[in-house]
């Protein structure tokens, strides 16, 4: 069946917003996921740097409560990752027989979905940077 005779003129224009809209998010989405591994590398970098040039200030405890902001860092790039799926834009596009309110429906499922993950991705982020700066403070003193 035809796209122009299944939608309307205006409901092709929502779905084109949807779209456009849920794409906005998957930028997000890679700036996070960018930040997070630049994060991620200083943060290796520095460790690395403090065992090759400071052993003597890093035993057993503190190698093990840096994976603390290691882990935390790359929970937010894999679940950032998660976020590029494009499951909404495969039902647009590759389900020919869903309806426009069907479409709706998915559309903002994905963008609750998209939007509570991006909060968890920045959080894992901010959290990964604050116990990281706590960790450097930790060993430093």
């Amino acid at each position: 069946m035809n796209e122009k005779s299944r939608f309307s003129e205006d409901e092709i224009l929502q779905v084109n917003f949807m779209l456009n809209h849920l794409k906005t998010l998957d930028d997000k989405t890679d700036i996070i996921i960018k930040a997070s591994n630049g994060i991620l590398a200083l943060v290796v970098g520095i460790v690395a740097f403090m065992i090759a040039f400071a052993p003597h200030k890093l035993g057993t405890v503190e190698i093990l409560l840096v994976l603390v902001p290691i882990t935390s860092i790359l929970f937010s790039v894999v679940s950032s990752l998660l976020l590029l799926y494009p499951k909404f834009t495969q039902y647009v596009f590759f389900e020919k027989k869903r309806s426009f309110n069907e479409i709706e429906h998915l559309y903002h499922l994905s963008l609750r979905k998209k939007s509570s993950w991006i909060k968890l991705s920045v959080l894992g982020l901010i959290f990964g940077i604050i116990s990281f700066i706590g960790w450097f403070i930790y060993v430093s003193i």
